[in-house]
């Protein structure tokens, strides 16, 4: 997959050793989701240090999701400081497919509840079931109410709207495979591409897609026959 694009993200490097000319990711319409954006749109969500905010990120039909938890507060009660943590990443290929789509929502109580082990509240094994998350995802069963894939920028009163955010200032970038997130974005185009025609099986895994591209899985280098 080719990448036209000025700006550049962690899983660009990609496009030179799994090179595919076939198909072109345009992500000039692409904005820098910095952590002052990623503030901006939680301040009026947390209000204390240690609130916890759910971020869920969709590429074709590749999920994670993220817990963020408020570790410092500005005298005017907006977030300033946060931690991230990967509670889980998974495919659903029963959801529609999206380019990417990042948001933040909130599960009802009894979920949230279900997967909590309060003793750990602080910990990395505070969602002991995050498997609760994921079904209540996979079954639409949660509220996403702060979409941030899109961003508006103001310059003399002019505004400019970028719809793809890249991702290595902000945070999560740490917590995602690059190679991982390639392949999501490579199997949307391929998948559009073929208005429904599939070009390669649903559901394959990292390894198995790139050996559909011809490629030595232990090389990453092309086979030629």
């Amino acid at each position: 997959m080719r990448i036209i694009d000025k700006n550049t993200d962690f899983y660009d490097y990609l496009q030179n050793i799994y090179i595919d000319k076939t198909i072109t990711f345009d992500r000039t319409d692409s904005y820098l989701l910095t952590k002052e954006i990623m503030w901006d749109n939680m301040k009026y969500i947390s209000s204390d240090p240690g609130d916890i905010v759910f971020l869920l990120m969709q590429v074709c039909n590749k999920f994670w999701l993220f817990r963020i938890t408020v570790t410092e507060i500005t005298k005017g009660n907006m977030s300033k400081k946060y931690q991230i943590e990967l509670i889980s990443s998974w495919d659903n290929y029963d959801k529609k497919r999206e380019l990417i789509q990042l948001a933040f929502i909130r599960f009802g109580i009894s979920i949230y509840r279900s997967a909590l082990d309060s003793s750990k509240l602080h910990t990395s094994e505070a969602f002991k079931r995050s498997d609760v998350l994921v079904n209540a995802i996979n079954t639409n069963d949660y509220d996403a109410y702060n979409n941030i894939t899109t961003h508006a920028f103001y310059n003399n009163g002019t505004k400019t709207v970028k719809h793809i955010p890249i991702l290595k200032a902000c945070g999560i970038a740490d917590f995602i495979d690059p190679l991982e997130i390639y392949l999501a974005f490579e199997e949307y185009f391929m998948l559009e591409k073929s208005s429904g025609e599939r070009t390669e099986s649903v559901g394959l895994t990292d390894k198995e897609k790139i050996g559909n591209h011809g490629f030595d899985i232990k090389s990453s280098f092309r086979n030629i026959k």
